[in-house]
């Protein structure tokens, strides 16, 4: 695509920059070296965004050169109707409606959710000039939840959104929004989490404490049904995997096998993002596999 006249007229309309260290402020992304286009307005509001080279494959099928489609990319970008930024003011100014928060989903979904974690950091910050801060905070950790689950690999990403929704059910149990946040808790929160049976009976004991209101009752035992599904399927996974099967550990940490899941560790890699993760899992293996020798 590099010269091109088709790139030389884009540069006198559009400031490009191409850089390939930093992502711009509050647009996050899980991996920068995909090449991501992001379309900023004159206030330098983002506007749209895609995986450049996806993209060039769809708009190239269409019959455009290269060239030619990044330019017709570029300029589709900017004419898209909204910002990001100009949907949190309306947000703000809405106070928390559900219009506007329908309106910023929608943006994260045009946007291949860029900007996930700033908006769930927007949500929690602005929840007092809502209508309702609860379910503002609530929504905070929705989006949170969906950014780890489809952008952001990270321990301590997945520990943050795990204590932040364990704690929000505890403080908020009768919340009409509360009993939704489970399913994130389950899906996303303890994705890579050792035991969650075990792990879910304490959370399942610090919401009831001394208060066993028929809200925080039946919260338990929603989490409970939706534990049992979740082993169930974790289990009917493992039987139908190879020993040497890549998803074969996660699982394994699931359902707390911790003999299977040290021995699978012998001959699993452990490189990157998942090192902590790793570590948790064989430290947590350990304890259970050694409690259970000595009873």
């Amino acid at each position: 695509m590099l010269p091109s006249q088709q790139l030389r007229d884009l540069a006198k309309t559009f400031d490009i920059c191409l850089s390939g260290k930093k992502s711009p402020a509050n647009c996050d992304v899980r991996y920068r070296q995909l090449y991501w286009l992001m379309v900023f307005d004159a206030k330098g509001e983002l506007r749209s965004a895609c995986k450049l080279g996806e993209q060039l494959g769809v708009v190239t099928k269409q019959g455009f050169d290269v060239p030619n489609a990044f330019v017709e990319i570029v300029e589709a970008g900017s004419r898209s109707k909204t910002t990001l930024a100009g949907l949190k003011r309306a947000y703000v100014e809405s106070r928390g409606s559900l219009a506007s928060f329908e309106a910023l989903r929608e943006k994260l979904d045009e946007v291949h959710g860029v900007g996930q974690m700033g908006i769930a950091a927007f949500l929690a910050e602005t929840a007092d000039k809502t209508k309702d801060p609860v379910l503002s905070r609530a929504r905070s950790l929705l989006i949170e939840a969906h950014a780890c689950s489809h952008q952001v690999i990270n321990y301590g990403a997945f520990s943050r959104l795990r204590q932040g929704l364990v704690e929000f059910i505890d403080e908020h149990p009768s919340h009409a929004f509360t009993p939704k946040l489970l399913q994130p808790l389950l899906d996303t929160g303890l994705k890579y989490s050792f035991d969650i049976g075990v792990k879910c009976r304490s959370y399942a004991k610090q919401w009831l404490g001394g208060d066993v209101s028929e809200a925080r009752s039946e919260l338990v035992v929603a989490l409970n049904k939706q534990v049992a599904i979740k082993l169930q399927k974790a289990n009917k996974q493992l039987a139908e995997l190879k020993p040497t099967a890549y998803a074969r550990p996660q699982l394994l940490a699931v359902v707390g096998d911790a003999k299977g899941l040290l021995q699978a560790m012998e001959t699993t890699k452990s490189y990157g993002v998942f090192r902590p993760i790793h570590a948790e899992w064989r430290r947590e293996a350990e304890a259970k596999a050694k409690l259970s020798s000595s009873k």
